[in-house]
This record gives C-alpha cells, structure tokens and sequence, in this order.
C-alpha cells in the first residue's frame, strides 16, 4: 500500500507538470501573425500530430483566428491573421515591430529605406545589442500584399536541408532565370525579435522542427533519474519473487 500511494502521487505530479508543458506550448503555437491569404501555396505539409494531452484539450482555433464559419466574402490578397502552428513554408508573412519571428523567415521587404531590419536576438546568443538584417535587393519591390500575390513576382528558393549550425545558410533564389546567392544575414530567424523597425515582410523557409532554435534545443530530458531507472527491474524482480 505505502509503494501504490508513492507511485501515485509521483503520477499525479509528473501529469500535471506535462500539462502545465502542455499549455505553454498552447500559447506559443496559438501566437498570431500576419499571412497574406488568397495565394495558393504548392508547397506540401504534413499534417501534425497531436499528443494525447492536446487531443482532449478544446480547441479554440476559431476564437482566436476570428474565422469560425465567417462568410466575410474574399476582396483580393490582403494580410489576415492565422495562427503560428498553421504557418506553412512558402507563405509570405509580415511581422510588426517588437513581434517574434514564428518561422526561419526570408526577407523580402521592410519599412526602412535600404531594406534593413534590426533584431534583438537575446533569445538564441544572449546578446542585447540589436543586430542589423537586410532583404534580397531583387525583391525590395515586394513590400504591400498585391506586389506579394502578383505572379510576375514569382520566384524559386533552393536551400540545404536544415542545420543546427545557427550562423550558417547555403541558399539561392532564383528569379527571371537569374541566380542570387542567399545567407543568413537576409534571414530572421525564430526566437528573435523585431525592433526598430515598423514591418517587414518575408517568405517562410523553415518551420517546427525545422527551424534553427529548435533544432538547437534538443529532446525533453527524462523526469526519471539514474537511480530510478536501476531500480524499476528490481522491484520488478522483487514482486515476482513475492508472489510466485
């Protein structure tokens, strides 16, 4: 009885600390950002998987996007709140100051002269100086939703498979049949912050597990110690032993 009671509340304890996980990743994935809509996006996404503690708790997706069977008719590429788990790869954002990045995000366009950006990146190197970003210069024109949707504005990106090396980025765009090099200084990454900048607009080159803090942040550790784990065999072996 003793040993059922302290398997319990070590239950108990280690369930409600997952839960507690749980929601904070609610509240980041439930984050807003601006996606321009009625673009098609050929890009291919997988659908994600729920842990069992996410599939029983409400949904609230229609609350917070505001969507929720709205028949508000559709008046050309505009800029609409969605949620950052639905951000996709391949979708044109824009980012307003002093908001976080949902996604490893290419710049296109900003609200500064020269197409620059700062960002405070405290949360990947610790660092509180802000950091200078600039845009591809071929796609400074890029800076209002229709220029955005406009098909003669289309352009390729081509880029290794992620890595968690945080200062490197092999990639190039490819626009009108001509091939410029892309690095991580035309990049924002997740987990930085926009500042001193009033918007910048990009498309999205990594996602989730993709993106470079994630990839950095490594598994969830074990709540089970060492000494835990040598002695679940033997109790084990000791029930056994009792009882046959």
């Amino acid at each position: 009885m003793p040993l059922i009671i302290i398997i319990v509340i070590t239950a108990l304890k280690d369930g409600y600390e997952d839960f507690q996980r749980h929601q904070s990743d609610k509240r980041v994935n439930y984050s807003k950002v601006l996606v321009l809509s009625d673009v098609p996006n050929h890009n291919a996404t997988e659908a994600k998987s729920k842990t069992f503690i996410r599939a029983i708790m409400p949904d609230r997706r229609s609350k917070l996007t505001g969507e929720g069977g709205s028949s508000t008719p559709a008046d050309g590429p505009r800029w609409r709140e969605v949620l950052w788990e639905d951000v996709r790869v391949g979708d044109f954002v824009k980012i307003l100051d002093n908001q976080s990045f949902p996604a490893d995000i290419l710049i296109c366009a900003t609200s500064e002269e020269e197409n620059g950006a700062f960002v405070e990146t405290k949360n990947l190197d610790g660092e509180t100086n802000l950091k200078s970003r600039h845009g591809v210069p071929i796609l400074a024109n890029l800076n209002d939703a229709q220029q955005c949707a406009d098909p003669a504005n289309s352009f390729t990106i081509q880029c290794d498979r992620p890595d968690v090396d945080m200062y490197r980025l092999n990639a190039n765009l490819t626009k009108d049949g001509t091939t410029y090099p892309v690095d991580l200084s035309m990049t924002l990454l997740r987990g930085t912050v926009l500042k001193n900048t009033a918007w910048a607009i990009g498309v999205v080159l990594f996602t989730g597990w993709d993106s470079k803090i994630v990839l950095n942040s490594g598994g969830t550790p074990s709540k089970r110690s060492k000494v835990e784990r040598q002695m679940n065999p033997q109790v084990y072996v000791d029930f056994s032993l009792i009882y046959a």
